[in-house]
């Protein structure tokens, strides 16, 4: 009776061990870190329109027409803590709803703040975008400061059309070009998911997963929208 309470006991204890095993992975897989050195505090998305001119001899106006949503990323410091930023790894990009009209592709900044994107062609939708650690934010040379700071990138729908005027007058690059055309916000409408890897100068690596929908709702009516997205709290990160 003794050695089968023992046997019993000790099968209870593996039973209760496993149960609370099981409990801490299923909680950390739902939760994920509860304390970070870094995280997301707000990004802000930018959605307007762009244009490259076509020679046209015919026509005094032809424009090939592409949507375009600026992505930034605010990263703070969330504690106390003598870990740095040592690279933020994008990755895993998946265009999960797609748009009726145009072709979607994922830009990185190539040229000085003002215009970021004057040199951008590398459609980075199949491979990753770094960010390296640094004194200083330097999106041209995707780099970010080591303490927080903000990195950028963009996703460009083109091959939407061209709009031909032969009207003598200014020609403003915001939403109307796409009213003009006769796009509505439905058929331009996607939405997108990629992975955040957050590596700190100790190695660790925190990675967690962003869905996001494009454009803003109301780039064709107020031409060009931007939005802040707060409340990122719910992302999940995990230590991989």
């Amino acid at each position: 009776m003794k050695n089968f309470l023992k046997k019993f006991l000790f099968f209870i204890t593996i039973v209760i061990s496993l149960i609370i095993v099981a409990f801490i992975i299923i909680k950390y897989d739902a939760e994920g870190e509860k304390t970070l050195p870094f995280s997301i505090s707000k990004i802000l998305l930018v959605s307007t329109v762009n244009g490259d001119i076509v020679d046209d001899p015919n026509n005094i106006w032809n424009i090939n027409i592409t949507q375009v949503n600026d992505v930034y990323m605010y990263i703070d410091k969330t504690q106390e803590t003598d870990e740095t930023i040592k690279e933020i790894k994008l990755e895993k990009f998946i265009i999960n709803t797609m748009p009726q009209k145009g072709n979607v592709k994922l830009l990185r900044p190539t040229g000085e703040l003002s215009n970021l994107y004057t040199y951008s062609e590398q459609d980075y939708l199949n491979s990753e975008i770094v960010y390296q650690g640094s004194a200083i934010d330097d999106m041209k040379s995707l780099e970010i400061a080591n303490n927080g700071g903000v990195l950028g990138f963009r996703f460009a729908l083109d091959d939407l059309g061209n709009y031909i005027s032969n009207e003598n007058q200014e020609i403003i690059y915001d939403g109307n070009l796409l009213k003009n055309l006769g796009i509505s916000l439905e058929e331009i409408k996607f939405s997108v998911s990629f992975d955040i890897i957050i590596t700190t100068s100790d190695d660790i690596n925190y990675k967690g997963t962003i869905n996001l929908e494009m454009p803003i709702d109301t780039i064709i009516e107020e031409g060009s929208s931007h939005k802040e997205i707060t409340g990122l709290e719910s992302i999940v990160f995990k230590r991989v």
